[in-house]
């Protein structure tokens, strides 16, 4: 998130808030999780299970997987900004807490904006140090 200008967030927070999910980060998804997909075929192959024996335990696997994106879009992550997949209920369980969170971030965005020129927030970047 500390990667983000203030000019980012709000662009990407403000698309979120308005539309939900980008639908231009499903592209990204899926590349990202077919890579998954391959790696792990590959990497059961290689333990030595057969191709097709493989190819059936990667499909059962990455049907457990999520894809993430650093930060996530309700944080005012960048949609096509997927970093790979991981276990979806852990995924879910994070992103169910920006709810919790994000309002505060709004809030210090919001009085930024409100005290700085418009041309100087794609040159701040945000930092933020989240507690529980």
């Amino acid at each position: 998130m500390n990667r983000l200008t203030v000019a980012d967030y709000i662009n990407n927070r403000g698309s979120y808030l308005a539309n939900g999910r980008s639908s231009a980060g499903n592209a990204a998804q899926k590349a990202a999780r077919n890579e998954a997909l391959a790696k792990k075929i590959d990497e059961l192959v290689d333990s030595g299970m057969s191709r097709s024996e493989a190819k059936s335990e990667a499909d059962r696997w990455i049907k457990t997987q999520a894809a993430l994106h650093d930060p996530d879009q309700i944080a005012g992550g960048f949609p096509k900004n997927v970093t790979g997949v991981g276990d979806f209920g852990i995924n879910s369980s994070i992103g169910a807490q920006w709810k919790d969170k994000i309002a505060t971030v709004d809030n210090v965005v919001d009085e930024i904006v409100r005290t700085t020129p418009y041309e100087d927030l794609n040159k701040i970047y945000l930092n933020v140090k989240l507690q529980y």
